[in-house]
């Protein structure tokens, strides 16, 4: 069994999704080890895999090609019925190339599916507040080296919903759904910080709560949602 790289309930997510939709071309990419590919194919899809480094791809009788999400895929235009994109975005440094990329290769009507860090949850807010940084920054230095040989295993760039579904919108795709990979139960505790938020908030001026799109960000969904945040989209045209 391939070892699952994103959280197991995003690919229960993802799966139990992929189940009501009709067989067809599915691209994962990053790849990883394969275990998401390995579930699809279970399912009756024909399944596509791309990572930058195919080396860590670990099943039998699925083919994988190497690409780089921050450039060009290897892959001709409306090629695929399906693309997974789980935990990927987070770690390039061109984000929205990989979803030009993504709405090109889709065709028309085709879905995609997206995992990223739900860094709008009040655990990471707060996060933020005392640290300045969504994501740990490891040094270079606590490995023992002066640079790392490579960025993509870390997280680049912290990409929020509403600038997500933006680039999304922009690129030809349709927000269809958002959900999470599980409950966070402890933060609970938080919910009084939430709702001084919201109270807060309750006061601004219309336009500037359009602006600042709290009516999602405030959303019970992002703000009390889980560690991930899921997305299908659909591409339009």
């Amino acid at each position: 069994m391939a070892e699952i790289l994103a959280r197991r309930e995003t690919h229960d997510w993802i799966i139990e999704a992929l189940s009501k939709e009709r067989r067809g071309l599915v691209l994962d990419a990053p790849a990883g080890t394969g275990a998401l590919a390995l579930r699809m194919r279970e399912l009756g899809f024909f399944v596509s895999c791309c990572d930058i480094n195919p080396s860590i791809f670990s099943v039998q009788g699925l083919e994988i090609q190497r690409g780089d999400l921050n450039q060009s895929l290897p892959y001709a235009s409306e090629s695929f019925d399906f693309i997974t994109c789980l935990e990927g975005l987070e770690h390039l440094e061109n984000p929205f190339n990989a979803l030009r990329e993504f709405c090109r290769i889709l065709k028309r009507g085709g879905k995609l599916f997206l995992s990223l860090p739900n860094y709008l949850n009040i655990e990471r807010r707060l996060r933020f507040l005392i640290t300045g940084l969504f994501s740990r920054v490891p040094s270079p230095k606590r490995f023992g080296k002066e640079r790392f040989d490579d960025l993509w295993m870390l997280h680049l760039v912290p990409l929020t919903y509403p600038v997500l579904e933006l680039v999304l919108e922009h690129c030809g795709f349709k927000v269809l759904s958002v959900g999470k990979d599980r409950e966070k139960k402890r933060m609970k505790w938080l919910l009084p910080v939430v709702w001084g938020i919201r109270l807060y908030c309750f006061f601004w001026p219309k336009t500037k709560r359009e602006d600042y799109h709290l009516e999602e960000t405030l959303s019970s969904r992002l703000i009390m949602g889980g560690n991930t945040l899921i997305l299908v989209a659909r591409k339009e045209g």
